[in-house]
């Protein structure tokens, strides 16, 4: 993986940004290199197949991120479930009217802070995936927003699901 291009000066947009890059850039790589062993483990694990997926793609990034002084704001609790080492599944939302059965989407969302434990905002991680079979419809989207509330970051994935 070459080196992100992210400074521990950056904004939620430009750190955004540099994520964004990498997962429009290696996603469809890790999905093809990993697709047989996902395929053979989606009817034991079913959805959770996915979060193996993520597992796969978002750590290399993450840890990028780490590097240069970010981390997620949220305390991990015992009971977390926690998707490639960043994503808390609670912090995620999931709407059958968001799409179809084949296509549904799950948005992940992470608080951001800087080295300074300052948040800077919250990326959104948006995962379209099929509950019919081992399927990406399409490709894994990262947006930000500048919010830190839980309330409002909710408010801002509705907002952007009713926009498509």
């Amino acid at each position: 993986m070459k080196k992100l291009d992210i400074r521990p000066e950056m904004s939620i947009e430009k750190v955004g940004a540099g994520l964004a890059g990498y997962i429009e850039e290696h996603w469809q790589n890790v999905w093809t290199e990993n697709l047989e062993e996902l395929e053979r483990l989606y009817p034991e694990y079913e959805d959770a197949t996915y979060g193996i997926y993520l597992d796969k793609l978002l750590p290399p990034a993450w840890k990028e991120l780490e590097k240069e002084g970010f981390s997620s704001a949220t305390e991990t609790q015992e009971d977390d479930f926690v998707i490639a080492g960043c994503l808390h599944f609670r912090n995620s939302l999931e709407k059958a009217k968001w799409g179809t059965p084949d296509h549904e989407k799950r948005v992940f969302w992470i608080v951001v802070q800087n080295q300074n434990k300052q948040s800077i905002g919250t990326l959104l991680f948006e995962l379209s995936h099929s509950h019919v079979h081992f399927h990406l419809p399409s490709a894994p989207r990262l947006l930000t927003c500048p919010s830190i509330e839980r309330e409002e970051i909710i408010k801002k994935i509705y907002r952007l699901q009713e926009e498509v």
